[in-house]
């Protein structure tokens, strides 16, 4: 029997909680580290109340990690990883050529759409993962233009 519409939302919330409430395990791998990162990202977004629709949305034109919704607003999410700052900030990787990558991802994402009435915006969350302690989350909202 399916669980009720009330029930389902507070099981994937908990799910949601768990993931991005224990600390981090030992990741060996940049895949590893960069899928772990984007899974507390969809956790720490959730609880902020924006609803996830997509993970990993590629094209040719670029890949796009998160798609989401806040409130009327359709977000387009780079989630930047890091076990350590030691080399400066997650966000601070973000260069132009990425930025576009990401643009050209989201005009597409549009097109599909066929819908000229959204209002979007492009957010970065960092995550700054280190073994045996909860990850740490900075959402920085109009990252770029």
């Amino acid at each position: 029997m399916p669980l009720p519409f009330t029930d389902l939302a507070r099981y994937i919330a908990n799910l949601f909680d768990q993931c991005a409430n224990r600390p981090a395990p030992l990741l060996a791998t940049r895949a590893e580290i960069g899928n772990y990162g984007e899974r507390v990202a969809a956790a720490f977004l959730w609880r902020r109340g924006y609803r996830v629709l997509y993970h990993n949305y590629r094209t040719e034109r670029g890949e796009i990690d998160l798609i989401c919704r806040s409130g009327e607003l359709l977000v387009f999410v780079e989630v930047r990883t890091r076990s350590t700052e030691e080399f400066g900030r997650p966000a601070e990787s973000i260069d132009i050529d990425k930025q576009e990558s990401v643009r050209s991802a989201a005009l597409h994402y549009l097109e599909l759409l066929q819908r000229e009435d959204l209002y979007y915006r492009f957010d970065v969350v960092e995550v700054v993962l280190q073994a045996g302690k909860i990850p740490v989350c900075t959402l920085h909202p109009g990252f770029f233009t």
